[in-house]
């Protein structure tokens, strides 16, 4: 399968995170949305837990993950030893499609990541109950959830290859290499 240049998108967006807002989405847990792809459900984000939140929802994914750990440290209830392995401060994390997990920090400052999901559906996660696979369904967590949460920095490009948002910078090549556009 080629590039098919003819018909990529011609726009690429800087976004400055440290101009975006956190978003709470669960008691001491935050997003901040970076960029939105639609066409690919693809999302990239900061995401944050304050010291003592509660574990993230136990989820099943459904989408590909990746982070890296910019502050502090996680883990998995899941794992046989969890104070054995954290995710700590520099580390990249890989979790793929079909993997189930509950995160945790008892991390003192809490702790920071910035992450990719990239899925097959508009579904990323589907959130459970209890940290049990076959324990009841709570929610799903979607592309269109982190739409909600964007700021307008946030550079969306949706379904329709619209692009929304104000990133600090666009460079627009639809003249050509290496055309600027303010």
């Amino acid at each position: 399968m080629g590039l098919n240049l003819a018909t990529m998108e011609k726009i690429t967006a800087d976004v400055q995170m440290n101009d975006l807002q956190w978003v709470e989405v669960g008691e001491g847990s935050y997003f901040k949305v970076l960029t939105v792809h639609e066409p690919t459900n693809t999302v990239a984000f900061g995401y944050k837990m304050d010291p003592g939140a509660p574990d993230f929802p136990s989820h099943f994914h459904i989408c590909r993950a990746m982070a890296w750990t910019v502050k502090g440290w996680y883990g998995y209830r899941e794992s046989e030893k969890p104070e054995e392995s954290r995710i700590t401060t520099g580390m990249f994390s890989y979790e793929a499609a079909g993997s189930f997990h509950t995160p945790f920090s008892d991390c003192p400052e809490g702790f920071q990541t910035v992450g990719i999901f990239e899925g097959d559906t508009e579904i990323l996660l589907q959130n459970h109950a209890e940290a049990d696979p076959s324990s009841e369904r709570i929610g799903d967590l979607t592309v269109g959830d982190f739409i909600g949460w964007a700021s307008g920095a946030t550079h969306i490009v949706h379904r329709d290859g619209s692009i929304t948002g104000s990133p600090t910078f666009k460079y627009d090549f639809t003249s050509g290499v290496n055309a600027f556009k303010v």
